[in-house]
């Protein structure tokens, strides 16, 4: 069994990478059909995905169901075109990576990251955070991401060394905290999204669109252990294939209160704003995630 999975996986990672080779070679406007074409597809033959797209955008945007399905579908499509982009990710450096993703607000990283204690950036899964973590790369202000493994092996190799490769590091979930300081103390910046539905603890409830969402705290735990300053970024898709990657002011740390109070607020704040974020832009968010899957358990406070 485990050497037919294994058979398997090979032949899975020799597909995609085949593919990937295919679509490199395409001008920038036909990347970008390929990959919304494979939304579309996806759309179409993942019924459970997309009944939860529609439902938790309905829910959350107040919209009925026609609204929901058309923000589905463009959430979809814009998958697909992150998906194309990742698979091309070795095309995008220099001046290419810069006409893919203009900058706006890095006053504000590049004020953080020269206190000299790290960076966190605060994101989500909204708009394409690969390119985002390659832009800043290329600024000059040097990225890690902490991640969970692709399941086929191969293709998780191939996607490290396209990351190292424009500066990206990645550490894995497992000993994540330790890695995170290491990060943080030496003077890097460590992208952290909040937008997860955490099923175990540590976990706090904080509302997200009007529902309460289990969200991790450990960003800001991070962030006031070693003082690292929490940048708010997010990145827009833009109807041309390029992106905007905008970075906001640090997010201010409560001056009373005890360190759970310091956490709720700060995590709070990070949640608030991804979903201005989003309500901003609503189909480039993962709307398929079942965000609101885990409930309060007892004494847990909402």
């Amino acid at each position: 069994m485990a050497q037919s999975r294994s058979v398997g996986r090979r032949i899975e990672a020799a597909a995609v990478l085949s593919t990937a080779a295919i679509v490199r070679r395409l001008p920038l406007r036909a990347r970008i059909g390929f990959g919304e074409a494979v939304g579309s597809l996806l759309h179409a033959v993942d019924r459970r995905h997309r009944e939860l797209a529609r439902t938790n955008i309905a829910l959350s945007l107040g919209v009925d169901a026609d609204e929901a399905a058309r923000i589905a579908r463009r959430t979809f499509r814009c998958l697909g075109r992150g998906f194309a982009e990742t698979l091309t990710m070795s095309y995008y450096r220099g001046a290419a990576l810069e006409r893919a993703v203009e900058v706006e607000g890095v006053e504000h990283l590049r004020a953080a990251y020269a206190l000299g204690k790290g960076v966190v950036v605060c994101s989500g899964h909204i708009g394409n955070w690969e390119l985002a973590g390659l832009r800043q790369c290329q600024l000059g202000v040097p990225m890690d991401y902490i991640s969970r493994p692709l399941d086929n092996p191969w293709l998780y190799d191939r996607l490290l060394q396209w990351r190292e490769a424009g500066g990206v590091f990645t550490h894995a979930k497992h000993g994540a905290v330790r890695s995170a300081l290491k990060t943080l103390k030496a003077g890097r910046t460590l992208a952290f999204v909040v937008d997860q539905n955490m099923t175990s603890p540590p976990r706090i409830f904080v509302p997200f669109f009007g529902r309460a969402a289990a969200t991790t705290p450990t960003m800001a735990h991070l962030s006031l252990r070693t003082g690292a300053p929490i940048v708010p970024a997010y990145t827009i898709p833009r109807d041309d294939g390029t992106y905007l990657l905008r970075y906001l002011p640090a997010i201010a740390v409560p001056e009373t209160g005890d360190e759970d109070a310091k956490v709720r607020a700060i995590t709070l704040e990070a949640t608030r704003l991804l979903e201005e974020w989003i309500r901003a832009c609503p189909h480039s968010w993962l709307w398929l995630h079942d965000r609101w899957k885990t409930r309060p358990g007892p004494g847990e406070e909402i």
